[in-house]
């Protein structure tokens, strides 16, 4: 047994299904001698995207792993390493090393040390006997804490050294802690005696399979949930307390609640100051439950600062909360249902005329309309790109079961949608997974269609192909007006089928419908499917709504 043959052995005892890889590496030998399944991607950045979307869609239970190799292939997976880290995505990177005589000697690129401010743990392995201490290491840094990307290096001489003894390794159990219950009690005592609350659920809540604790918070107390965009789908936004999604863009009822409640209980969320995270009004008193220090205070003063894992504090709260409310407080739920409905209502009044457009090019919010129409929320998993294609979707869309929708984007990376798509349809192939994305993120991944069809993964790829970066207009004027630096062109239902899939362009809204049946049967019969649309720029997002109570 070499070193690269223990590593293999601890990745299928940590239930590693397949290795995402843009070849060769010192590993990938002994994957093949151990039948650990190898795909194949067409570049390094979407091998970790397709990780990313094995760990993400099965809340950490998989981790998605992957391997490049050393130096080029190590510099080339920057990006993907970087949106894991920035959407906090535990993800195992295992890249090649080009030799421990070349450690610290320029111009060798050495991962580890390169990749330190984006990585939450990383390690060289220096020795065939240091395998099983280094993993143990690092499924620790996977499974317990915040979530985050984990790499190993493995240098060539390590992979190929042989491995003395028996192989000595358990699986790691991860690590949880439980709130301090004197911060439960005070948590109980702000939100009962609050005059207006909001429920801010990160995704930490998907991570800790925590939506029935959250669902039985928010009923106990009467209050709205928000979720972030990456906690999209914690709380079925059916449910009559969803105040659905809080983001760039942001419902009319999330609207509302972030400027009226006076209290906020923030739960599985890093609660930070970013592009894609709503800005808390001053005055707030905040509630954090979070599993890592660094949030907490980072960006507002926080009333009760709680550290543990997200269902163990809710479920002490909702425990707290019964004790004194019983079965709950029900005419507040009722008044709150009742104000969600009528905001909600009044909300989507605002945007029928978008949604109900019979025009050519199709507007973008019909385009999705029809899409969404055609798919059963509880057996689908759909995701977004950058751009319009998130912010129509992350607050209109109503997600049912938890990680029916996969909302990301802290960093906002054009073209990660299409291995996400890939990683999630590896991890749940019941699931029909579905990626809506533009002509801007075609340009960066689109060749990896030929991944999907090569390495059977049906995915549907919706395009909205307006052939313009929508409102870049308010930002670079000139260089457009001089240069046409905002619009883009190409068939790309045309690629998409000389790279195996089936592809087709629509242009009219009579069409569209029907080429989206297609392309699901075509899914559903194993291939993977573009649907190309043509329509118009979209000008219009729901950025700061008015939430209005009365009925028009």
């Amino acid at each position: 047994m070499t070193g690269a043959d223990a590593l293999v052995q601890i990745l299928k005892a940590e239930g590693v299904k397949q290795v995402f890889c843009f070849p060769y590496t010192p590993v990938m030998e002994a994957m093949a001698r151990a039948d650990l399944r190898i795909l194949l991607t067409r570049q390094e950045r979407v091998a970790g995207n397709m990780a990313d979307g094995v760990s993400r869609s099965t809340n950490g239970r998989e981790i998605g792993t992957w391997t490049v190799q050393q130096s080029a292939g190590v510099e080339n997976a920057f990006a993907a390493i970087a949106h894991s880290y920035t959407d906090s995505t535990p993800v195992l990177f295992v890249p090649g090393h080009p030799g421990m005589p070349k450690t610290s000697v320029p111009p060798a690129f050495e991962g580890v040390r390169n990749y330190q401010a984006t990585i939450r743990h990383g390690a060289v392995v220096g020795s065939a006997a240091e395998v099983p201490q280094r993993a143990r290491m690092a499924f620790t840094a996977l499974r317990s804490g915040r979530p985050g990307p984990v790499m190993l290096e493995m240098p060539v001489e390590v992979c190929a050294e042989e491995f003395v003894g028996p192989l000595d390794y358990t699986p790691i159990r991860p690590a949880r802690s439980a709130a301090d219950s004197g911060a439960v009690s005070e948590a109980a005592d702000l939100l009962l005696r609050a005059g207006s609350i909001l429920i801010w659920a990160g995704q930490g809540v998907l991570y800790a399979e925590a939506s029935a604790e959250l669902q039985e918070v928010a009923e106990l107390l009467g209050a709205p949930v928000m979720s972030t965009l990456q906690g999209k789908s914690a709380i079925s936004e059916k449910h009559e307390l969803s105040a659905g999604v809080g983001a760039y863009v942001r419902t009319a009822m999330a609207a509302h609640y972030l400027e009226t409640a006076d209290t906020v209980l923030v739960v599985g969320s890093s609660l930070s100051r970013m592009s894609f995270t709503p800005d808390l009004p001053e005055g707030k008193t905040i509630i954090h439950a979070t599993n890592d220090t660094v949030d907490l205070n980072k960006s507002y003063e926080t009333a009760v600062p709680i550290l543990a894992d997200a269902k163990l504090f809710l479920r002490q709260l909702a425990d707290e909360l019964r004790k004194r409310v019983g079965d709950g407080r029900e005419a507040q739920r009722q008044q709150t249902a009742a104000d969600i409905a009528t905001m909600k209502r009044n909300w989507f009044a605002d945007y029928a005329a978008h949604f109900n457009d019979d025009s050519e090019p199709i507007n973008a919010y019909r385009m999705l309309r029809e899409l969404w129409s055609v798919l059963d929320p509880d057996t689908t998993m759909l995701t977004h790109e950058s751009g319009a294609s998130r912010d129509i979707q992350s607050v209109f869309y109503q997600s049912t079961v938890p990680r029916s929708y996969l909302g990301w984007g802290q960093s906002s990376q054009l073209g990660f949608s299409i291995g996400l798509a890939m990683g999630a349809k590896m991890a749940n192939p019941d699931k029909t997974v579905v990626n809506v994305m533009g002509d801007g993120a075609v340009g960066m991944t689109g060749m990896d269609w030929e991944t999907a069809a090569r390495e059977n993964l049906p995915i549907l790829s919706v395009i909205k192909h307006d052939a313009i970066f929508s409102g870049y207009d308010k930002n670079i004027p000139e260089s457009i007006e001089k240069f046409g630096a905002s619009t883009l062109h190409g068939d790309y239902a045309g690629v998409a089928a000389a790279l195996g899939c089936h592809a087709e362009s629509v242009s009219a809204l009579g069409d569209l419908r029907p080429a989206l049946m297609r392309a699901l049967h075509a899914v559903n019969e194993g291939q993977p499917a573009v649907v190309d649309v043509s329509t118009a720029e979209t000008r219009e997002l729901s950025m700061a709504p008015e939430a209005r109570l009365y009925d028009r």
